[in-house]
């Protein structure tokens, strides 16, 4: 067997990289971990740490504007102190990581890598480094926008956003898709008027579209301007608001524009084309139910990979690969039972199947939903505005799906996994006793409405 420099070599910090790399030294597996850039990856440093950290900023300003707490141009927050606790969190993030990589005693490269001959990786100043095993996660950047010149000054992506002075009067933000509505949503909570331009019927399509009409109606409330099926054409930042030109003949205008129209994942460089790694239609490394690619001894996880593109699943890819490597009498493939956790306002969350994808499934799928305001805890909390909604087969009564949006919405839809996941019954829904006054209850009661209508149609 030839000697390699490494067990595994990793390409990229982020969560997936991370993930694999510490779980192979968990094994005793000797790991190297190559980045260019600061540790975590866009999860730490311009995604989900900081825009959900922005969130929290954004709900407890204003929550103050609301009472009363910020009532004077004195008082008003800067994009500094907006930002403050954004800062914080990315460098404790990132020494956090660093510090998991010490103790592990893997190896930290800082470098730009492209895979070479088999089981070689090499740097850009000449340096091979060997493994037995290599992981590819390199996570993905914004979808580049031609026609959008990102210039990091009125015109933003969700990169050169974190780096605003000055907190807007309004902005226009081009995307209907997850980050296009986490910062619509933030933004639009700071008093800030929003215009969304969303190319599609509906935002965020592959959710529930009773849910997002739902929360949909929670932005129009709140202010926010809203047009679907129109594609932004081009951009003029000559006048004192940036000028969006829409393809149906229209012009939309703002201080600031946030271009948010997906992402892509981040292949550049690693010199795919000169290996036999397979690529999918969509420009995403193609894997198998380990997270192996087409070349036997390299492994891909994360964003790198596709669909779902959540740090969440990329952890648990980067650990069953690891295992699959390491300690394969324990590995056990990734579940597509992952919730989705989208961090707008008000926050929405699913799990499971919806009806289309239960009637697809051979189910007979049965749905009800219960309101936020219909729990005293809801108004306690200062915001009545959400829903619970379930479905549950007909003839079993197992619960196939959930779908909640309003306040804790990430976190509640935890108890819907588990009972997905444990092929639990409506009828033990019914039959728990929950905490009052809880949002949880709520489960309770949406459980009586689906049994409901199940034994009105029997």
């Amino acid at each position: 067997m030839p000697e390699f420099d490494y067990d595994l070599v990793v390409i990229g910090s982020g969560p997936a990289g991370e993930k694999s790399a510490l779980q192979a030294a968990y094994y005793g597996a000797k790991v190297c971990v190559i980045d260019y850039g600061p540790a975590g990856g866009t999860w730490v440093n311009t995604g989900t740490i900081p825009s959900k950290t922005l969130r929290e900023s954004a709900l407890y300003l204003a929550g103050g504007l609301r009472k009363g707490v910020v009532n004077s141009s004195s008082q008003t927050p800067t994009m500094r102190n907006f930002m403050a606790l954004k800062r914080h969190l990315v460098t404790r993030w990132r020494e956090k990581i660093e510090s998991n990589f010490r103790t592990k005693d893997v190896a930290r490269v800082r470098g730009r890598a492209h895979i070479t001959e088999d089981h070689q990786v090499a740097l850009e100043d000449g340096t091979r480094i060997t493994g037995k095993y290599v992981m590819i996660a390199t996570g993905s950047k914004t979808r580049p926008t031609p026609e959008m010149k990102i210039d990091g000054v009125r015109v933003h992506n969700s990169d050169t956003l974190l780096n605003m002075e000055d907190i807007p009067s309004s902005m226009v933000v081009l995307g209907g898709g997850v980050i296009a509505c986490e910062y619509a949503a933030m933004f639009q909570a700071l008093g800030i008027q929003v215009t969304l331009v969303n190319s599609r019927e509906r935002i965020l399509g592959f959710i529930d579209p009773q849910a997002t009409d739902f929360l949909e109606k929670s932005f129009i409330q709140a202010g926010m301007v809203i047009r679907h099926n129109t594609r932004a054409e081009s951009v003029n930042t000559d006048n004192s608001e940036v000028e969006v030109f829409l393809n149906d003949g229209t012009m939309v205008a703002a201080e600031t524009v946030l271009v948010a129209l997906g992402r892509v994942p981040v292949l550049d460089g690693l010199q795919l084309d000169k290996t036999d790694i397979k690529l999918t239609d969509w420009n995403s490394i193609e894997v198998d139910e380990h997270m192996r690619s087409s070349v036997p001894h390299v492994y891909a996880a994360g964003d790198v990979v596709g669909f779902p593109s959540l740090a969440s699943a990329g952890m648990e890819q980067g650990r069953a690969a690891a295992m699959h490597m390491f300690a394969p009498d324990k590995h056990s493939a990734v579940g597509d039972l992952i919730p989705s956790g989208i961090f707008t306002i008000p926050e929405l969350s699913s799990v499971g199947m919806d009806e289309a994808t239960a009637k697809e499934q051979g189910y007979d799928p049965v749905s009800a939903h219960s309101d936020y305001s219909e729990s005293v805890r809801a108004p306690m909390l200062g915001d009545e505005f959400g829903m619970v909604k379930l479905i549950a087969d007909r003839s079993s009564k197992k619960l196939l799906g959930a779908t909640i949006v309003g306040n804790q919405a990430t976190e509640l839809i935890h108890f819907a996994m588990l009972m997905i996941r444990y092929e639990g019954k409506l009828d033990d829904l019914t039959h728990f006793v929950f905490n009052i006054p809880t949002l949880s209850l709520l489960y309770r009661q949406t459980a009586f409405k689906v049994l409901s209508k199940i034994s009105e149609t029997d």
